[in-house]
């Protein structure tokens, strides 16, 4: 496959700048910091699907992926719209009634089969698709981006033992590691500096790539592995906005005229 990593890089400017202009809608808290952090990994996932699949249709595209760090829901949602899966949907965002949820959550219309709100839950799922997949002899590729806070969580690692046991080698999954969740540093909370060792030990194949870079992310997805797959994808929580970048604060918080004003101007609104 051959891929535009400057017409990539366009993108991602775009798509940061739709989940920051949601906030001339919302008025409550909105998970900036990990929406940011991972709009690379999610374009670089659907730009991938995009090419091997000649069905665009959202429902069978999103049967591939699953957003475990259901934090991520705006991020998802600006980079399906950049990808013309979706309408524009900023006017509807978390309003009362509406399927743009604050946390990613079951809506067949989305083809979102898996509410992650509650973290730990998108890989066992994913790995549930996988193992009938595979028993079945399907030609079918799941993806799951998981949070590194996420990784904290019992259930992870019980389906990290599982899938390597059923050596589910249509499995990849993209941790976005940003060293930081909701309480603070992630090696304050629960150290995960070791996480590729872990990994290994489980039985799994390992990649460790810059997770805003689109050449290492095309080249680490890509490749094939004869067992289950994690690629460490080290990123920056709130990237694009200078005061949220590498700020845990900025998990899950409201943003005020004057800090969205700055926060236009750094994601390239000109009139900001």
């Amino acid at each position: 496959m051959r891929f535009d990593f400057s017409a990539l890089e366009k993108e991602s400017k775009e798509i940061r700048k739709t989940i920051i202009s949601t906030a001339d809608y919302v008025h409550g808290r909105v998970h900036w910091g990990g929406s940011l952090s991972c709009v690379e990994i999610l374009n670089s996932i659907y730009t991938v699907l995009l090419e091997e699949k000649t069905d665009l249709d959202l429902r069978s595209i999103n049967d591939s992926v699953v957003v475990s760090k259901g934090h991520a829901a705006l991020a998802l949602y600006s980079v399906l719209y950049q990808k013309k899966l979706i309408p524009a949907f900023i006017y509807e965002y978390q309003k009362d009634g509406s399927k743009y949820c604050e946390e990613i959550t079951l809506d067949s219309s989305l083809g979102i089969n898996c509410s992650t709100g509650s973290l730990g839950l998108g890989l066992p799922f994913a790995v549930g698709k996988a193992l009938k997949s595979k028993r079945n002899n399907e030609n079918q590729r799941f993806y799951v981006l998981m949070g590194d806070g996420e990784c904290d969580e019992g259930s992870v690692w019980e389906t990290v033992m599982f899938a390597a046991h059923h050596k589910l080698n249509n499995l990849c999954v993209i941790i976005d590691r940003n060293k930081l969740q909701l309480d603070g540093e992630t090696e304050r909370i629960v150290n995960k500096n070791n996480l590729c060792s872990v990994f290994n030990a489980f039985g799994w194949e390992i990649n460790e790539v810059n997770g805003h870079s689109y050449s290492e992310l095309f080249t680490a997805l890509v490749e094939k592995k004869e067992k289950p797959y994690v690629i460490i994808a080290n990123t920056i929580k709130g990237k694009g906005v200078s005061f949220m970048e590498n700020n845990y604060i900025w998990h899950d918080k409201m943003l005020n005229n004057d800090l969205l004003s700055l926060a236009k101007k750094e994601v390239g609104f000109l009139d900001a």
